[in-house]
């Protein structure tokens, strides 16, 4: 194949592979990596050397990716350039964009004593662990108000093509150990979610609602969270979520339900 195509080829297939353009982070940083191609007599580049140099860079994108110690962390972009052709080899260069710890600034933090009951099935929501606020909220309520009011609000938009995708903790954990879920569940009516816990769930529900869910490996379930992806249509933005307190009597298990609503921004509400 031509030169032009393996570059374009190798940042397309790595992008759409391995990179999250759409994903927030709290901290950014670029890493260069080099590479090298053989032309042949008529400037040619082989497409098992250009499988080569994909896989390459698929291994120094991981590492890179090793280096940060955050829990969050992922592959923003990645842009292939060539650098020069010293006779028949091609050096070219990838500049990976890297997204690394969760954004705490997005939303209204959750402190020390934060510790409120994970919801309730009926009745006043169920308050803090402390037994105040009762009937004011609960952790249910407290999660939605923040992932509903980012400090950071979108434009005011018209949407179409409005749809909602339900997710709960039945179809929705990481993939790799230990297999934690992302959604809230439990088999203690009365759990008191902790801050920490909270802000767990917080960074969690953030990346369900943003990140592209793939359809193609859902195998018929309404959705299915692989590990770094989310609820989000192709698409389609994010336009609010709604935590149902439910439980689930084949596990016996209490769970928030989320329903999170999505559409196609066509336009700005005039004022």
């Amino acid at each position: 194949m031509l030169l032009d195509t393996a570059i374009w080829n190798l940042e397309a297939l790595i992008t759409y592979d391995k990179a999250y353009p759409d994903s927030a982070s709290k901290d950014f940083k670029t890493m260069k990596s080099y590479y090298t191609l053989t032309l042949d007599a008529n400037n040619m580049v082989t497409e098992a050397e250009v499988q080569q140099v994909y896989n390459l860079m698929l291994d120094t994108l991981n590492y890179q990716l090793s280096l940060f110690n955050d829990d969050v962390k992922f592959a923003v972009f990645s842009d292939v350039e060539l650098i020069e052709v010293v006779g028949n080899t091609a050096h070219i260069m990838a500049l990976n964009g890297y997204g690394s710890g969760f954004i705490y600034g997005l939303y209204w933090p959750f402190i020390a004593d934060d510790d409120w009951i994970w919801g309730t099935l009926s009745g006043p929501l169920a308050g803090k662990c402390d037994g105040t606020e009762i009937g004011v909220s609960d952790g249910s309520d407290e999660l939605s108000w923040r992932l509903n009011n980012p400090s950071a609000q979108p434009s005011t938009w018209k949407y179409t093509d409005i749809e909602t995708v339900a997710v709960h903790f039945m179809n929705c954990t990481y993939n790799e150990p230990p297999q934690l879920p992302r959604v809230f569940s439990s088999l203690d009516g009365n759990h008191c979610m902790e801050n920490e816990e909270l802000t767990f769930f917080l960074e969690a529900a953030h990346w369900i609602i943003y990140d592209y869910n793939l359809l193609y490996n859902d195998s018929g379930w309404p959705i299915v969270i692989e590990d770094g992806e989310g609820a989000r249509p192709e698409g389609k933005n994010f336009i609010s979520i709604e935590i149902i307190d439910a439980f689930e009597y084949a596990y016996s298990r209490n769970f928030h339900h989320y329903h999170i609503t999505y559409g196609i921004p066509t336009g700005i509400i005039p004022d």
